[in-house]
């Protein structure tokens, strides 16, 4: 008798487990730790199905961060997901186990990368599956030096709630967008990834305080080390994360196609006497996507107050062809009203002989500021997109207290 009883909560448990993803289960839903395999190393990030009306959603997750797929399939047993405005996917097939193994498809300069793809399903944790007490609380600001050929700093934003930790980095060129992951012990350990883009922060706190580690991007090679320590009111530990530059020339001039091959031109008579903002970006750029979901439906708002955009795009490709395609899967995305168009190749060279007055552009997003009598008033570099929290909110208020007293001057 007793050991009958004994019996009945492990039953009970089984059939639990029974109403989770059985084996061989026909549907992909529920939540799933993925993993892409890189050449610098693994870049978790969450990943949840369900379905809407009888059609599969899937979602990526970075933290409170919910990116969904543009498009998803599943068919004959393979989960894919779609990302038209960047030229990437994600496909995989559902095991009788209830995981899946695929391939990423992301899109670079180079052309097409594909990187081992999995997932397990169920899985809450990122980087660490045992999670020891953290050894200092993390919250905060952090100023940052990355240690690569190219050395830039910034500030490492992070919030950290028992094991869990949150943030981004502010670079001036842009932030690495919604990081997630956890503190265990003296290490942590951070990612994000939206379809085609994401990176990996890796770090240990030392014993003075300070914090040291490596990151990788979604297609990095060789990780890139970096330190950083706690920030003060010190003027070398200020970061801006837009940089306000003065304007080299008092106008501009420029004419391209647009996506279906119509020239515009800043001296178009749409444009006359409005303001213009003249937001510089590429469909491959994430801080650009994070400008755009911000910029279009703010001019929508404003048009009838005379305000204008337009875009000038940088692509990876020379191909029009193709740049125009993925422009237009850009501007479906995202909902554009104003034209968008085909500026050149995303390359030193490419921009000085499309934008040669201001002498081409070094980050993206780049946006300059158009007064209602056709003067470059000023130009922005870089963004500070959601991710960034406080640094997000004073860029939109800078963005917004501009655009209101250009708007307020007549033509």
């Amino acid at each position: 008798m007793m050991r009958t009883l004994a019996l009945v909560p492990l039953l009970g448990l089984l059939l639990l487990a029974a109403c989770g993803k059985p084996a061989g289960t026909a549907s992909p839903a529920g939540p799933y730790r993925a993993v892409i395999s890189l050449p610098s190393g693994e870049l978790p990030f969450g990943l949840e199905v369900t379905e809407k009306n009888g059609v599969p959603v899937a979602t990526i997750v970075n933290g409170d961060n919910r990116v969904q797929a543009e498009q998803t399939r599943f068919q004959n047993g393979r989960l894919t997901l779609d990302f038209p405005s960047y030229d990437s996917s994600l496909d995989a097939e559902l095991k009788p186990d209830g995981t899946l193994a695929g391939t990423a498809h992301l899109y670079r300069r180079s052309g097409r990368v594909d990187a081992p793809l999995s997932a397990m399903p169920g899985i809450a944790w990122r980087f660490f599956e045992r999670q020891d007490p953290p050894a200092a609380k993390l919250s905060g600001r952090w100023l940052i030096e990355t240690q690569g050929e190219k050395p830039e700093k910034g500030l490492l934003l992070l919030d950290q709630n028992g094991n869990r930790l949150t943030g981004t980095v502010q670079f001036p060129s842009g932030d690495e967008r919604f990081l997630t992951g956890e503190v265990s012990g003296a290490q942590f350990a951070l990612s994000t990834f939206d379809g085609n883009q994401g990176s990996v922060w890796k770090g240990n706190i030392r014993r003075d305080g300070s914090l040291s580690g490596d990151s990788y991007g979604a297609t990095s090679k060789v990780p890139e080390a970096w330190t950083a320590k706690r920030q003060d009111a010190s003027p070398a530990d200020q970061v801006a994360a837009i940089a306000e530059e003065k304007p080299p020339v008092d106008r501009i001039a420029f004419t391209f196609p647009d996506v279906d091959g119509k020239p515009v031109s800043l001296a178009d008579p749409r444009f006359k006497g409005k303001v213009v903002i003249v937001s510089i970006g590429g469909t491959w750029c994430p801080n650009c996507h994070d400008e755009i979901a911000y910029l279009a439906p703010y001019v929508d708002r404003r048009r009838a107050e005379g305000l204008e955009a337009i875009g000038l795009q940088f692509e990876y490709d020379a191909d029009p062809v193709r740049s125009a395609r993925q422009i237009k899967r850009f501007a479906e995305r995202y909902r554009v009203h104003y034209p968008l168009l085909i500026a050149g190749e995303a390359t030193p060279e490419g921009t000085k002989k499309a934008l040669p007055a201001i002498g081409g552009v070094r980050v993206y997003p780049t946006t300059l500021f158009i007064d209602r009598r056709g003067r470059l008033r000023a130009i922005h570099v870089g963004y500070a997109g959601p991710a960034a929290g406080a640094l997000h909110e004073q860029a939109i208020q800078r963005f917004d207290t501009l655009v209101n007293a250009l708007l307020a001057e007549k033509a």
